[in-house]
């Protein structure tokens, strides 16, 4: 009689672990040793505290586009879907300025969530075009990827204006990073280390720090695992939240971000 073995694999529930942890770690050297607390001490060895979670966060990002383009494939609502981000985008404004900006409103600065709100804005137009376009041209494959080509660019260039004035975290660039990944999604792997590389070429080269998350990627295979949805959704102001009351405890809102 055959034995089978079971085969590892990692959930959504762990590689969402990462990214919030990894985030945590980055937004700790953000908002508190760049925050003020390095400066307040003179201290090189603070500095390269900070450089290393700085370093150690660059893995959060990507791994929350990846669930974005994942969210957008997987949930039974859309509308719902994006309703979500944008609660939890109005509700993440207040302490994200305060977090990394030690002011309470500052509307040329905007959260991730604007980020990560508008890339699933960006696939599901991309998507409902894709469709139109089937259905348009049928077989004729060639109109259809000129169609298809010129809806995706399109898309890109309405990001990088509406960007200019939401001015979000990550930017356009962070947006196109979604597209890239919806847009290769049936190769995940590779669609995820082209938008690392994406990431690399414009925000920086420790953006490519994120090509350890494949790792783990590569033992995903769908199971969701324990399901806490809204506990992602609400770490993101909750956390912002204390590392800012923090900062002002301590004194480092007189320190410019």
């Amino acid at each position: 009689m055959e034995v089978q073995q079971k085969k590892f694999d990692v959930s959504g529930f762990t590689l969402k672990m990462i990214a919030v942890v990894t985030m945590l770690i980055d937004h700790i050297g953000a908002a508190i040793l760049e925050g003020g607390l390095a400066e307040k001490y003179n201290s090189q060895t603070l500095w390269l505290l900070d450089q290393v979670l700085r370093d150690i966060g660059r893995l959060a990002f990507p791994l929350f586009c990846f669930f974005i383009v994942e969210g957008f494939h997987y949930t039974h609502d859309r509308k719902k879907y994006a309703l979500r981000l944008i609660i939890f985008a109005v509700l993440s404004e207040v302490p994200f300025d305060m977090a990394f900006d030690h002011t309470y409103f500052k509307p040329d600065d905007n959260s991730v969530m604007i980020t990560l709100l508008l890339g699933l804005i960006s696939i599901w137009v991309i998507n409902t075009l894709f469709t139109k376009s089937a259905a348009r041209f049928g077989g004729d494959i060639k109109k259809r990827r000129i169609c298809d080509a010129l809806s995706v660019i399109a898309v890109i260039v309405g990001v990088y204006i509406i960007e200019e004035w939401a001015s979000s975290d990550y930017g356009a660039a962070g947006v196109v990073t979604m597209i890239i990944m919806y847009l290769m999604y049936k190769d995940r792997l590779f669609g995820f280390a082209i938008a690392v590389i994406w990431l690399g070429l414009t925000c920086g080269n420790t953006e490519l720090i994120a090509a350890v998350d494949l790792v783990p990627l590569y033992f995903y295979h769908g199971r969701q695992g324990r399901k806490m949805k809204y506990f992602f959704y609400a770490f993101y102001p909750a956390h912002l939240l204390v590392l800012s009351l923090i900062a002002k405890a301590a004194g480092l809102w007189a320190y410019q971000m």
